[in-house]
């Protein structure tokens, strides 16, 4: 098993554009670094909390000129904001000093916001390779070498599926230690504990660990991309075509988070919309809600997706272990 598995790393990491997959990420991460320092306010001091009292003060002042809304005409407003304008952000920076949150763009709120974000591009490389992976035996030629070979029909094809996972963790180690590396590089070092905001389903400001948030984030992404790359997979083997294949597995892949969204809303008044795939392929919402939808909690979310990966899994191989190789 452990031949048949490096050989398909072999076949995976021979193709160009499974290396041109991670250089798209950190091109990705470097790209949004870039972007960030140029639309955000930026950290010039060394401690953050004596700029910040200093930008309450320039605002304080700022405001004993400013008028008030409602001393405003109509259609007038004032290019420095009315008072109230200026308390809210007076407010905002005295929450940064309450909840000890740096306001300026750091290590961790950088991969907080874009480094997490790349994820939807993982997701994309790994259902283009799994897709294509057995289809493209078929499309080659190469199905017949590849089984006429003294190994059972199902190592082989568990070889492909566990060379793939491989490929998966390659990406997410990928983002990770590029995305580490690249925040450094543009916003400086941070303190794994450092506090930054994150937002729950209910788009309310809460205060975590930074690196824990990251990390969270890549372990709660793993079971959504699991499902994910399962089901190309078996497209992978239910059609001899590549083109379908891949083209199915990225149409599922994006249609998925809109009908989710459409789930949610419906699952209110049908219970049944509860046990479909589509909402539970996001476990991240977990990190800062206890449930999704109404009563499903993380145990159960886990479990309606563990029932759907034994049906794709079963699929596959019973598919393949029936199917006819000629071409």
């Amino acid at each position: 098993m452990i031949g048949l598995i490096q050989n398909e790393l072999i076949k995976i990491f021979e193709k160009k554009m499974s290396w041109i997959f991670a250089i798209i990420l950190i091109l990705g991460l470097i790209g949004s670094a870039v972007l960030e320092m140029k639309v955000s306010d930026q950290q010039k001091e060394d401690d953050w909390k004596v700029q910040v009292q200093s930008e309450i003060n320039k605002l304080e002042k700022k405001m004993e000129k400013a008028p008030s809304y409602n001393d405003l005409k109509e259609d007038e407003y004032p290019s420095e904001g009315t008072k109230e304008d200026i308390q809210s952000q007076i407010d905002d920076f005295n929450g940064n000093l309450t909840d000890n949150v740096n306001p300026y763009t750091t290590s961790w709120s950088y991969l907080g916001d874009f480094g997490i974000a790349m994820k939807s591009l993982i997701t994309l490389f790994v259902v283009i390779v799994c897709a294509g992976n057995i289809s493209s035996e078929f499309s080659d030629g190469t199905i017949k070498q590849l089984l006429i070979r003294p190994h059972r029909r199902w190592a082989i094809l568990l070889s492909k599926y566990i060379a793939i996972l491989i490929y998966s963790i390659f990406l997410l180690a990928v983002l990770a230690i590029a995305g580490y590396l690249v925040s450094i590089a543009f916003f400086g070092t941070a303190g794994f504990n450092d506090n930054i905001y994150a937002y729950n389903s209910a788009y309310s400001p809460e205060t975590v660990s930074g690196g824990v948030y990251f990390l969270q984030n890549l372990a709660y992404y793993l079971p959504g991309l699991i499902l994910i790359l399962t089901l190309a997979f078996m497209l992978s083997t239910l059609f001899k075509n590549q083109a379908i294949a891949v083209g199915i597995g990225i149409f599922v892949l994006f249609f998925s988070s809109t009908v989710g969204s459409i789930i949610v809303g419906l699952s209110e008044k049908y219970a049944w919309t509860k046990a479909l795939i589509f909402p539970h392929l996001d476990q991240t919402v977990f990190i800062m809600d206890d449930k999704i939808l109404t009563n499903i909690t993380m145990p159960i979310s886990l479990g309606i997706l563990g029932v759907y990966y034994i049906i794709f899994m079963f699929i596959t191989f019973f598919f393949f272990q029936k199917r006819d190789i000629s071409i």
